[in-house]
């Protein structure tokens, strides 16, 4: 038995070192690009750069590169604050609600077949619309994706709040004289932590490197782009200037795995410790 169980956990190691591999090396040739010449891009695709160069960043940086930046920092972060403010105080809500009241059981299963409509369905409506409505600009786009964002975040949240967030704790703050918005702001939103970063993780890659929406809703007025858009359409206007274009998405790639790496601990830690003392 033992050496079975060895072999199994030998081939389930060897398995994921593979997997490991065939996602660094894209990632490592990604990075050593960014630091070579086109010249030594087309002539050598895997080969070390000799010698490595800035010049493609500062190349990035003249064309502009900090205003799109810029533009996909804002619509991530006050999509993600949008999200997080919203979301949580309806699936509270609904979570503590909907085995007593028939609507809100209902209003939960509208709101999460969200998740079975397909985009390609309402593209063109969507787009048709915010046009008509003058909403075809950054906040528009916030707005599409905080509605798009509840299906699968409430989901979430309503799953989490009836799994780990007990209805004793709202009993003992109305004892305490607490009203049902303090008794959320104080205790239960603090509680949703765990929650909250992965939430904020999962949304933030899909704000980050969302393409479609933007091109969408935003590919009107260039000074409006965001990251993705200016790297497709900057790879379009100079397709044969690789070492650029492959800067621009170590660019992207830094700055998303930064917050992962800010919020990835919050995940696992304890649910509802200390929470009843």
């Amino acid at each position: 038995m033992k050496n079975e169980s060895s072999k199994r956990n030998t081939w389930q190691y060897g398995l994921l070192i593979i997997g490991g591999i065939l996602i660094l090396i894209p990632l490592l040739v990604t990075i050593l690009s960014s630091f070579k010449t086109t010249k030594d891009i087309v002539d050598n695709f895997f080969s070390w750069p000799k010698p490595f160069i800035l010049d493609n960043y500062q190349t990035l940086l003249d064309d502009g590169i900090k205003d799109y930046f810029l533009n996909s920092t804002i619509i991530t972060v006050v999509s993600l604050l949008a999200v997080t403010l919203v979301i949580p105080a309806a699936a509270f809500s609904i979570a503590r609600n909907m085995s007593k009241r028939k609507a809100f059981a209902i209003m939960y299963s509208l709101l999460i077949l969200g998740i079975f409509v397909p985009f390609q369905v309402i593209m063109i409506p969507i787009t048709v619309m915010m046009n008509r409505i003058g909403m075809a600009n950054m906040w528009g786009l916030i707005l599409l994706y905080l509605t798009y964002a509840i299906p699968q975040t409430l989901f979430l949240y309503v799953g989490y709040i009836k799994v780990s967030v007990p209805e004793s704790m709202d009993e003992a703050a109305e004892i305490d004289g607490a009203d049902k918005l303090t008794t959320y702001r104080k205790i239960i939103f603090p509680m949703l932590k765990p929650m909250h970063a992965t939430t904020m993780i999962i949304n933030a890659l899909w704000f980050w490197n969302d393409f479609m929406l933007p091109l969408l809703i935003l590919n009107k007025d260039s000074r409006m782009w965001s990251l993705p858009l200016f790297q497709y359409n900057y790879t379009g206007q100079y397709f044969n200037d690789f070492g650029p274009s492959f800067a621009s998405y170590i660019v992207g790639i830094v700055t998303i795995t930064l917050v992962y790496l800010v919020f990835q601990k919050h995940i696992i830690a304890g649910m509802s410790n200390g929470a009843v003392k």
